[in-house]
């Protein structure tokens, strides 16, 4: 028996340590990293953000101001590209954040890969296809889950009653 546990002691040390070997974020990973979010469109991001919060901000100003002058809109949106744009690229902002993201899930040699692929004609049909594809698989899913409402209240009210309670 001591020696299953030394043994199991052994086994769960070498993997601590596997675990705690992590890999370090180089210059050149963090580079290479940068490079996969450009080449995947991933810094598209800030410009949808960007639309989205110019958006809101501009709904929620009329409503509240409805005496403000459209060209003043103008200057709301320029202020909101300018932040995000700025904070994007500023130490600690965006890309700093999704760089340590990529890096914590894909090793450099992954990353490499990555980019090779999204230079290939299929990974630059990838990044065009995917915003749509994501948009109906979206749509789809919701669809989807709302079929199955039915079914699921069905079965509720079923199990409910099973306990003697009426919905």
């Amino acid at each position: 028996m001591k020696r299953f546990f030394s043994v199991l002691f052994i086994l769960l040390f070498i993997s601590a340590i596997q675990v705690h070997a992590e890999e370090i974020l180089t210059a050149e990973k963090k580079e290479d990293i940068k490079k996969l979010l450009e080449v995947t469109g991933a810094l598209n991001v800030g410009k949808v953000m960007s639309e989205a919060v110019v958006k809101q901000m501009v709904e929620t100003i009329k409503k509240v101001r409805p005496d403000i002058p459209a060209y003043m809109f103008d200057m709301v949106a320029d202020e909101v590209n300018k932040t995000l744009s700025e904070g994007m690229v500023a130490k600690g902002g965006y890309i700093d954040l999704i760089v340590l993201i990529y890096h914590r899930y894909f090793s450099h040699n992954e990353i490499k890969g990555l980019i090779s692929f999204h230079q290939t004609p299929l990974g630059k049909k990838t990044v065009t296809v995917m915003p749509a594809m994501t948009q109906e698989a979206m749509a789809a899913g919701q669809r989807w889950g709302q079929s199955l409402i039915p079914i699921i209240e069905q079965r509720m009210k079923a199990r409910f009653k099973q306990k003697g309670i009426e919905l």
